[in-house]
């Protein structure tokens, strides 16, 4: 009976490894949550300067980014992205969104949550190269810097 019982228990636990190896590897993430501290800081670089560039706030492994107007929808991003946006906003965010991607695959994404307006961008979604990422700040307007 001991033998019987140990043999099952060792079966049973065999089947649950199979099954958590299955799972691991079968999975795919479905949403990618909003990057909050690249928010807050963008939010913060916006609301104390002339200048944010973004190159240097947003890290590296982007090479393009999109500035996305409010209420603009999910299939309208996903076709300037390239492929299918899995963004996930969190509760209330009304400000634009900044998308960087490298190539078609998404790479983060952040809210604006402050009060400055976004002007001079192609609406509903504008796309600046990494190159060319710095924003200006003058009288809580926030512009693209030319060149």
């Amino acid at each position: 009976m001991a033998r019987a019982l140990i043999a099952i228990g060792a079966l049973l636990g065999l089947a649950f490894a199979i099954l958590a190896v299955v799972v691991f590897a079968t999975r795919s993430e479905d949403r990618v949550a909003v990057d909050d501290l690249l928010a807050l800081e963008l939010t913060r670089a916006i609301g104390s300067s002339d200048r944010v560039d973004l190159r240097s706030l947003a890290g590296s492994g982007w090479d393009r980014v999109l500035i996305v107007a409010p209420g603009t929808s999910r299939a309208a991003i996903s076709r300037a992205l390239g492929s299918e946006f899995k963004g996930d906003l969190p509760f209330g965010s009304s400000g634009e969104l900044l998308v960087f991607a490298d190539g078609d695959v998404l790479v983060r994404f952040a809210d604006y949550r402050g009060r400055a307006t976004f002007s001079g961008f192609e609406r509903p979604i504008a796309e600046l190269p990494r190159e060319r990422a710095v924003l200006r700040v003058n009288a809580a307007r926030v512009r693209a810097q030319p060149g």
